[in-house]
């Protein structure tokens, strides 16, 4: 009896060590938000635009990165245009909508900069992820890599589903290499288009690192059976994926 009651025991002694990290497991991950602001700006403005923000938008950035307001930033000057396109841009991250609208606040009190005002077209978006991996640092070079894709209506779900079990290891794996600065899958928070929307968003520190991450992805989708493919495929509406490609111009990360 002595026997079963020590043998019970551990047991037991065993099962509240392990139950914390049980219980942290099934906690969901925290929601990021990331507002992005973008201008197509005329090619003869773009000087001026991108001093206007060296001045204007990275100094209130860097303040509210310092003090917790945010996660990070950055700016970015589209390096694939195309006739409606936007041109350069800017966003940054906070685990609150509040943190967000601070730098916007911040950035109001200076009214809009002359390269703003020559921009003839403007759009915003406020998108949300849970799904992200960021190294913190900071520098002025690096590039930026987005593609957004229409999930199926009736299964929304099934694209970021797909996307954690085919690719996330691959991506994770890259990620832990250096190849990338930044990866998250982003949906909106404010629809500006189809809610079913999803972005996958990457940073790279250089070229190499693209080349690298496709690379990489081709070879994992290579190996995928034909269920995984069809799982990630047969998830999105066909012919609706759009892309952008960015140089950034400055960044910081916590």
């Amino acid at each position: 009896m002595k026997r079963i009651l020590v043998v019970v025991a551990i047991a037991v002694m065993a099962a509240i060590a392990v139950a914390p990290i049980a219980i942290s497991q099934m906690e969901p991950a925290q929601v990021v938000y990331t507002y992005v602001s973008q201008f197509q700006v005329p090619r003869a403005n773009w000087a001026q635009y991108t001093e206007n923000a060296e001045k204007s938008f990275v100094p209130i950035a860097e303040k509210m990165v310092a003090d917790g307001t945010i996660l990070s930033y950055s700016t970015f000057e589209a390096i694939v245009h195309t006739p409606d396109g936007y041109t350069h841009g800017a966003a940054w991250t906070s685990t609150s909508i509040a943190g967000l609208t601070k730098v916007l606040d911040e950035l109001r009190k200076a009214g809009p900069q002359a390269g703003q005002i020559a921009a003839t077209k403007h759009e915003d978006y406020l998108m949300q992820s849970t799904m992200r991996m960021e190294k913190g640092g900071s520098g002025n070079s690096g590039y930026l890599r987005v593609v957004c894709q229409l999930a199926k209506a009736d299964r929304p779900s099934d694209y970021a589903a797909a996307i954690k079990k085919v690719l996330w290891p691959t991506f994770e794996e890259q990620f832990k290499n250096g190849t990338a600065n930044y990866v998250g899958l982003e949906s909106q928070y404010v629809n500006n288009s189809a809610p079913s929307l999803n972005c996958l968003v990457v940073t790279y520190p250089n070229a190499e690192g693209m080349d690298k991450w496709a690379t990489a992805v081709s070879a994992t989708l290579g190996r995928a059976s034909a269920a995984d493919r069809e799982a990630l495929f047969g998830s999105v509406v066909p012919d609706s994926r759009r892309d952008f490609m960015a140089r950034i111009t400055r960044y910081r990360a916590k």
